[in-house]
């Protein structure tokens, strides 16, 4: 449990680590992650622009005429004239006339901006700044309120810090700009790459707040007046109270704003669509009927952003990457934007953190399931997921999420969690290194215990050969043999023995068999000699008493344990010849005579501790001369190559009949034959093998 919870604090400490480290870095350096996000976007628009689904209809309320400054000021009066008598709904000038050039020279243009009511001049300021110094200037401009048309006031709510400030204004000269239909200022601001993404609507200036020429228009030209529109920077402005041909309406119209209060532009291949008509042909319109009549039904209604093309040009975000665009153009197209309703919009901050969030949970989850490789898969599917999510909403509902923090975030999260799993993984190892150590030494001090319960040297007795094998297929067996002499008449009491399953608790179990083996047939002296009660006590008695009292105390004091063992037990007198045994449930013994005739001693009884107050029979048979016993355990039939064949009893017993060597010499042989057939395979069983001969 202590790991556990160990474990999990690990995790938590090593996501926490994560997201201190991305959230400063982007705190510290945030230009450079908006510049990354800035350029992913720029492409999202190229792949937009190629689907037919997500692009927008053009908006042919809006047209541009190529304005041409040389005119003199009569001349651009006739235009504005002419483009008042076409049924133009409302004209921005999309340049300043800082200065008048006289009296006699401007009159007709100022007679015509009243006289067509339409007309909105623009101005400047310089420079725009985004912070909230700019209002330190406030007093250094005072004496020019009146050409800023302060009574057209905004309600603005909220934090107003992130609305640029405007200093230094170039305004249109007071004798135009009071007959205009309105004001607003011109800025356009590129980003520091040299592209115009976002534009401003409200600049504050002089504690009152300042709209730009196109918010104006698109006010007068929905019949929203100041009173209707609330501005909450950073977030959106409500134009409210849209009026129609007979009466005001309930709806509204919120368009979104960046943190810093700017409209994010959007193309949707707008500007390549926009309409465009010459000054010339414009001024001649009424030269010409037929011309006139065209130009009245190609423009009643219509917006009028009058520019001149030879100017500077930014660059936007077009279909094709990035093109360059006379400020006229721009204009149009933030008219298209506001009127249309195309607008682009950033997710809340507040919900990005919480996608951020989000996603660093179920990487959390993955780290306490999965190890390395799946944790890095699993990861790297979480943050294409996330591309997915923020392509298809992009390209659907022109929601712009953030790319490049999360995506950091996310990598970075997963690099520490794979560095602490490393560790993790290096720790466990060494522990489990240390412990298979400690168990490794505990078995081989297990195994050279347990080769103390084998006979250091065999009784050596005239006329008879003795040869054993064993093999434990682990560092502990479950199979075991015994031989030694018996009472005063020497006998040989011969044992082999498979205790159920393997490994340790099998080899524990043959401690005990073993050990009660020996305590219950007689008492050992120092030479390994053991010596019955009366000294000559019947092979028969011996043999009875042991098996009777092993199983009875097996069986019912180690119930639970489940365990048993076959042995086979013979006592052999080798005065006569006379082998007297039981066989609990064991392989049974082969014999071999000279003849190469084969018997087999079938087990006389269940295998021992199966249940209590079990019965086996004693048997006895007289081992001629040339006569080959062979005991063995189940090791040595189950032995399989790697195809998982069996050596099977079959191949062992005509390998026993054809036999004519010595008891070594057969032992020797099966050993052999069984290292053959393995090929290199693991062994499946301990192998025991005991080998008695009697000799001519």
């Amino acid at each position: 449990m202590a790991a556990s919870s160990r474990k999990l604090q690990i995790r938590i400490g090593l996501i926490l680590g994560a997201m201190i480290l991305v959230y400063g870095c982007y705190a510290l350096i945030p230009d450079k992650f908006r510049a990354l996000d800035v350029r992913l976007v720029d492409r999202l628009f190229v792949v937009r622009a190629k689907q037919e689904p997500f692009r927008h209809a053009i908006d042919d309320r809006i047209v541009h005429i190529d304005a041409n400054l040389y005119f003199s000021r009569s001349q651009h009066a006739r235009v504005f004239r002419n483009l008042s008598d076409l049924g133009i709904a409302a004209q921005l000038i999309d340049f300043i006339f800082e200065e008048m050039v006289s009296p006699e020279e401007d009159q007709p243009l100022i007679q015509a901006t009243r006289q067509a009511g339409n007309v909105y001049y623009g101005l400047a300021f310089e420079p725009l700044d985004d912070s909230a110094a700019g209002n330190q200037v406030f007093s250094k401009i005072s004496n020019q309120p009146e050409t800023l048309a302060v009574n057209w006031r905004v309600d603005v709510t909220g934090n107003s810090d992130s609305v640029a400030t405007g200093t230094r204004p170039r305004v249109t000269y007071p004798d135009l700009s009071s007959v205009a239909r309105g004001l607003g200022f011109l800025n356009l601001a590129a980003d520091p790459d040299g592209t115009l993404r976002r534009v401003p609507l409200l600049v504050r200036y002089q504690g009152t707040y300042v709209p730009s020429l196109s918010l104006r228009i698109v006010c007068d030209y929905l019949g929203i007046t100041a009173d209707n529109i609330v501005a909450s920077p950073g977030k959106y402005i409500k134009l409210r109270g849209i009026r129609t041909s007979d009466h005001v309406t309930d709806s509204e119209i919120t368009i979104p704003l960046d943190k810093r209060g700017h409209l994010i532009l959007n193309n949707s291949g707008f500007v390549d669509g926009l309409r465009h008509y010459s000054y010339s042909e414009i001024f001649h319109a009424t030269e010409d009927t037929a011309s006139l009549e065209k130009l009245r039904n190609d423009l009643s209604g219509r917006i009028a952003v009058i520019s001149e093309t030879v100017e500077k040009k930014f660059q936007i975000r077009t279909a094709t990457g990035k093109g360059f665009y006379p400020s006229g153009a721009i204009h149009a197209m933030v008219l298209q934007n506001l009127l249309s309703g195309s607008y682009l919009r950033e997710l809340p901050g507040w919900v990005q953190l919480g996608i951020e969030i989000t996603m660093l949970a179920g990487l959390f989850l993955l780290s306490m399931r999965f190890s390395s490789a799946p944790l890095a898969l699993t990861s790297g599917t979480l943050g294409v997921l996330y591309i997915t999510l923020a392509v298809v909403t992009f390209l659907s509902a022109g929601i712009i999420f953030q790319f490049a923090r999360p995506i950091v975030l996310l990598l970075t999260a997963m690099t520490f969690l794979l560095i602490g799993l490393g560790i993790e993984k290096a720790v466990l190892f060494a522990r489990s290194e240390r412990a298979r150590r400690i168990a490794e030494r505990d078995l081989e001090i297990g195994r050279e215990i347990q080769s103390g319960f084998f006979p250091t040297a065999l009784p050596e007795t005239a006329g008879w050969e003795l040869a054993t094998h064993f093999q434990a297929a682990r560092h502990v067996a479950g199979d075991f043999y015994d031989i030694f002499t018996l009472g005063r008449d020497n006998k040989i009491a011969i044992v082999i023995a498979d205790v159920c399953d393997k490994g340790v608790g099998a080899a524990l179990f043959m401690a005990l068999f073993r050990s009660f083996i020996r305590v219950l047939s007689g008492s050992v002296d120092s030479s390994g000699h053991l010596d019955t009660a009366d000294g000559k006590a019947a092979p028969e008695k011996i043999l009875r008493d042991t098996f009777g009292s092993i199983n009875n105390y097996i069986s019912i004091t180690h119930e639970q344990a489940g365990m048993f063992a076959t042995i086979f037990y013979g006592i052999l007198d080798p005065q006569t010849g006379a082998l007297t045994y039981i066989n609990g449930g064991h392989e049974p013994p082969i014999i071999t005579g000279s003849n190469g005739k084969k018997n087999f001693l079938e087990p006389t009884g269940p295998a021992v501790g199966l249940y209590p107050n079990l019965d086996f029979d004693v048997r006895s048979l007289i081992l001629k001369p040339n006569d080959m016993l062979l005991a063995y355990t189940d090791g040595v039939t189950d032995s399989r190559n790697p195809a998982g064949d069996a050596f099977t009893k079959e191949q062992l017993v005509t390998m026993v009949g054809n036999s004519s060597g010595t008891a070594r010499d057969l032992i020797h042989k099966i050993k052999s034959r069984i290292e053959d057939h393995i090929l290199g395979a693991d062994q499946f069983d301990d192998v025991t093998l005991v080998a008695l001969r009697r000799q001519s």
